[in-house]
């Protein structure tokens, strides 16, 4: 039961939380392409990676698209779940104790009680999106909603449920300490790309194999709408005694702040003045879930741009796969800019120390929660204070792509490389390699996979396919991190949703 408890735990964590794991825009075909696709990324996905791109396939017939609930994005994953650990110690039936146990916790976050993991969930919804190119320009219309969370826990809370209220463990204070993040909020972009004269174009077209060249360039503008916002830290440090004649003495040391805005801020503040004149206050009384304040919270501005080198070459030793064949090399700057919350901005906060003598034999987790639950009638951990605070602004996942697509009649390859301006969340100002191919199963089955590696986590391997024809396209998309051990493991899925051309 107990190794169900934590599979299931993780699972839930996976869903209901997540860091800003993905960073950078995904549809079916980059996604199932290893997760790249500077070069490849067409329609109004563009908008979220290189708009350059909205003036490719300019001979695809026909050239104006609209998706309704034209796409969806689910990331989950981070080093909290490591799924090597889970198979290594928890389905074998081994006695999580003694050695065993310690093994296990230092193979899941490392020797010090301080050390954390995090586990985070990213879901993007396009809602709406329109492109239409014309041989000289490209204009697109795309909505997303983004809402990303975060998770983080340290070596110490694990510690916890694995040792129950072990004196000897806890003797000395151990952190025990978790933090959380959401935040959710939708953007309106709007994609312009054109067609810029080729300097020297008389001199290029001279060199061998290139028959003919263009080269795009695009920018998308984009307006930021904040939908909602939560953020709590809590910090704390955990002690047990064990006097033989009284049992278990537990000392909980804690102090925690909670960010909040909008209507959640003035429901929260509303309770504290009440408790004030009315120590029975319940919270629950004053706390309104229905969200009415939703797209009001804040906003922002940001911008993604690109340009993209359309060539229509002629290489001898792809002649045996096609005479048509086309190479693309994108560079793109995407995600930059940032957004702000300053709709009622309070924080909460609370320090105090919960203390109680449990009775002998009370050494359980489910002991310490039990009493930790009884406490919160007296206040304890419920008694905080409510403050205004100033506005908070978030970066977004700012990033440069590079990348180059070589299309070979119903094959394309391709391979990028990434590199982030912050390390916000999963984004990181290390080097993220992809490469991956599609082939064109019947001319309208893509088959899609590939593969992403770099970033100190292990690599991750994409598959995909659908149906894509003239006028309509439906696919599906995943890639999932294999191995566990360096980063903890990963999954992604995105969906089409439906798309149309004329």
């Amino acid at each position: 039961m107990k190794r169900i408890f934590i599979l299931v735990f993780l699972l839930i964590s996976a869903v209901q939380t997540n860091s800003w794991a993905q960073n950078r825009h995904y549809n079916t075909m980059t996604l199932g392409m290893g997760g790249g696709g500077v070069a490849v990324i067409d329609g109004y996905h563009a908008n979220f990676l290189n708009p350059a791109n909205l003036m490719i396939n300019k001979y695809r017939v026909p050239s104006n698209q609209v998706g309704i609930f034209g796409g969806f994005g689910l990331h989950a994953g981070g080093s909290l779940l490591n799924v090597g650990v889970y198979n290594d110690y928890l389905t074998k039936g081994l006695t999580i104790e003694g050695q065993t146990r310690e093994d296990m916790l230092d193979a899941w976050f490392g020797s010090s009680s301080s050390n954390t993991r995090d586990i985070g969930f990213t879901n993007d919804i396009v809602p709406f999106g329109f492109s239409k190119r014309t041989s000289k320009a490209a204009f697109s219309l795309a909505t997303r909603v983004r809402t990303i969370q975060d998770f983080t826990l340290n070596k110490g809370a694990a510690e916890v449920y694995f040792y129950g209220l072990d004196s000897d463990k806890f003797s000395d204070p151990v952190p025990f300490n978790i933090n959380s993040r959401t935040l959710s909020f939708a953007e309106i972009s709007i994609g312009y790309a054109m067609a810029l004269p080729i300097p020297l174009e008389g001199l290029i077209e001279k060199l061998p194999f290139i028959n003919e060249l263009d080269l795009y360039a695009g920018i998308a503008p984009k307006f930021l709408i904040g939908l909602q916002s939560f953020e709590m830290d809590f910090q704390s440090t955990l002690e047990v005694n064990s006097p033989l004649e009284v049992g278990n003495t537990i000392n909980h040391d804690f102090a925690y702040t909670i960010y909040s805005y909008g209507d959640i801020s003035t429901q929260l503040n509303n309770f504290v003045q009440a408790k004030e004149n009315n120590p029975d206050a319940v919270l629950d009384d004053y706390l309104d879930y229905s969200g009415s304040d939703i797209g009001s919270l804040g906003s922002g501005f940001g911008y993604d741009l690109g340009v993209t080198l359309d060539l229509d070459v002629s290489l001898p030793i792809l002649s045996v796969l096609s005479e048509d064949q086309q190479l693309r090399i994108s560079a793109a700057l995407s995600d930059m800019g940032s957004i702000s919350y300053d709709s009622n901005p309070r924080t909460f906060s609370a320090s105090s120390t919960f203390s109680f003598d449990a009775d002998a034999g009370e050494d359980e987790i489910g002991d310490f929660y039990d009493n930790l639950s009884d406490s919160l009638s007296n206040d304890i951990y419920g008694d905080f204070n409510s403050n205004s605070a100033t506005a908070r602004t978030y970066d977004l996942l700012s990033t440069f792509n590079f990348g180059a697509a070589l299309v070979v009649g119903k094959l394309t390859a391709s391979i990028d490389i990434s590199k982030g301006f912050n390390d916000l969340g999963s984004n990181t100002k290390n080097s993220v390699m992809t490469a991956g191919a599609e082939y064109r199963l019947f001319d309208f089955i893509p088959i899609r996979f590939g593969t992403r590696f770099g970033a100190g986590t292990a690599a991750a391997y994409s598959f995909g396919t659908g149906i894509d024809i003239k006028n309509l396209e439906l696919s599906i998309s995943g890639m999932a991190v294999n191995d566990s051990s360096v980063g903890g493991t990963s999954a992604t899925v995105a969906m089409s949703g439906l798309v149309l051309r004329f």
